[in-house]
């Protein structure tokens, strides 16, 4: 009971957060509420990874999935070799070379939270990461056309190519190979399955 009632908590307080947002960049400050982008992603990220009590080496598939999310988007902007043409810009902050740091947070936390719904439903590896994959896809279909508006990232011509798509579920896929091994203590699917509804609402409003 007391878990349940800490996760309700968790989520009214990320539900505020991405209010905030909404109205902030809506009808507030655009620019200066962009720039804390980066407050949506940390928090729920801190949320998640402390209510599962992973084991210490459990963080290390961690860090490996950042660098694979991290690394493929370095790949991406600086040549087109993966996901297509495009730029990030202002809103997910500091970069290196032409990549936020955020966005390995953003697919961290896009494959925890995918994962822990799936394991609520599948017990097969195979299917866990599939189906986390695909979770992961639908929430990329989501972003994707209102991702120039927020200034996060944009397409040569405007143009969102399948191989986007394509590369995201892959990509997508090698990260929920890499935490098959993980290692949590509590599952957290209704704090993840909250999280990803409220994400949706989030890029929905701005339609």
């Amino acid at each position: 009971m007391l878990t349940k009632i800490t996760h309700k908590k968790e989520l009214i307080f990320l539900v505020i957060v991405h209010l905030a947002g909404i109205i902030g960049i809506k009808w507030i400050n655009t620019d200066f509420f962009l720039q804390l982008s980066f407050v949506s992603l940390i928090i729920p990220l801190v949320i998640i990874i402390d209510r599962m009590k992973l084991t210490l080496k459990s963080f290390f598939l961690l860090g490996i999935v950042y660098s694979v999310g991290f690394v493929s988007e370095w790949f991406g902007v600086n040549g087109g070799f993966i996901f297509g043409d495009y730029i990030y810009g202002k809103s997910l902050g500091f970069k290196v070379g032409g990549v936020p740091l955020l966005i390995g947070v953003n697919w961290l936390l896009l494959t925890l939270a995918s994962r822990e719904i799936a394991i609520r439903f599948f017990s097969s590896p195979i299917f866990i990461v599939l189906f986390s994959a695909l979770i992961m896809l639908g929430i990329d279909c989501v972003i994707e056309p209102v991702a120039h508006k927020l200034d996060f990232w944009s397409w040569s011509e405007n143009k969102i190519p399948f191989s986007n798509y394509r590369d995201w579920f892959i990509v997508a896929v090698v990260n929920q190979i890499i935490l098959i091994p993980l290692k949590s203590r509590k599952k957290v699917f209704s704090l993840a399955l909250g999280y990803l509804i409220i994400l949706t609402v989030f890029f929905l409003c701005f339609y």
